[in-house]
């Protein structure tokens, strides 16, 4: 076992068997429903994900990000292994992270992650000496209700902000400025934003849609999807300078940068979007000049999503809210 907590969560992933990438995740829901209905009960969403290995890297990645957030969390609480972990622990983790602000669908990941790792800890071999008391199922349920009630819905109703621009000059710090800057002028998801590396500089060229002298990045996007995306030349030059001063990374966290945008948004008495609402403001504006530059309206819709990293146009819907 690892000696600090997060380690031995990695472990626990590691050595359960529910890691599954590269199998048939429909096969797998087949399978699990089968089971259940033998079991005698009901085949509900919520079983069936107990019975379904994680099939795919990107769905590990996320669950890895939380349940070693969590294991910070609890490291302290004084929790330093496994078999010490309880309900409580991811009761208060998650009741922290609603105290935080964090969104629905925020928080119905982080239920998710720490509900498949209460799977896992369940199919560990005994080497890895857990306990059956180290659950967090029970934990999870007990406020599934408050967060659903409680957290800000950001799937509902406009995110786009009133004064983008207002906002992002309302961010503390340059780095953190910077972030939010790609973000709104060139819509990439905070993701994107925080990995971009010395390597994805691409050049300048011109915008072919807004004519503009651009920079050029190139994005490995969500689910393995690349693109090349324009960038204003000001925020691309001061990106390739930041790369330069760290190292070829940005040099920013997520969670600084959700803080500090959120104290913006406060301070400019926004209504908090997230830091997806800056990519709402981004497709806004490029669909008004795009169309004013003489691009046909449904080609402008399609480059829209195209440069999000989206590829139905119908995502439009959710953007223009």
């Amino acid at each position: 076992m690892g000696r600090t907590l997060g380690s031995q969560i990695k472990g626990v992933w590691a050595s359960s068997g529910i890691l599954q990438v590269g199998t048939s995740r429909f096969r797998a829901k087949i399978a699990a429903r089968d089971t259940i209905h033998r079991e005698g009960n009901g085949a509900t969403s919520a079983r069936i994900a107990e019975h379904t290995p994680i099939t795919s890297y990107r769905t590990y990645d996320v669950y890895k990000s939380v349940s070693l957030d969590f294991a910070a969390f609890a490291e302290g609480m004084g929790v330093r292994h496994v078999r010490d972990i309880r309900p409580e622990h991811a009761e208060a983790y998650m009741l922290s992270k609603l105290e935080e602000g964090r969104s629905c669908n925020t928080l119905r990941t982080c239920s998710a992650a720490l509900g498949k790792l209460d799977v896992a800890l369940s199919m560990v071999p005994r080497a890895m000496l857990t306990s059956a008391e180290a659950r967090l199922s029970p934990g999870l349920d007990a406020v599934r209700a408050r967060c659903n009630a409680l957290a800000p819905r950001l799937d509902t109703g406009r995110r786009a902000y009133s004064d983008p621009q207002g906002l992002v000059r309302a961010v503390s710090e340059d780095g953190f400025r910077l972030v939010a800057r790609l973000q709104l002028e060139a819509g990439l998801r905070v993701s994107e934003a925080l990995n971009v590396g010395r390597g994805d500089l691409a050049g300048e060229t011109v915008d072919p849609v807004t004519r503009r002298w651009s920079g050029l990045l190139h994005i490995a996007g969500k689910g393995g999807h690349e693109r090349i995306q324009y960038v204003p030349i000001q925020t691309y030059r001061d990106l390739e300078l930041r790369l330069d001063e760290n190292s070829g990374t940005v040099g920013v966290n997520y969670k600084p940068y959700l803080a500090a945008l959120h104290k913006a948004a406060d301070a400019a008495c926004e209504q908090w979007g997230g830091t997806h609402g800056l990519r709402h403001n981004y497709v806004r504006a490029f669909l008004v000049e795009a169309v004013e530059r003489g691009l046909g309206v449904e080609e402008s819709m399609r480059e829209a999503m195209e440069r999000v990293g989206h590829h139905r146009i119908s995502e439009l819907r959710t953007y223009c809210r």
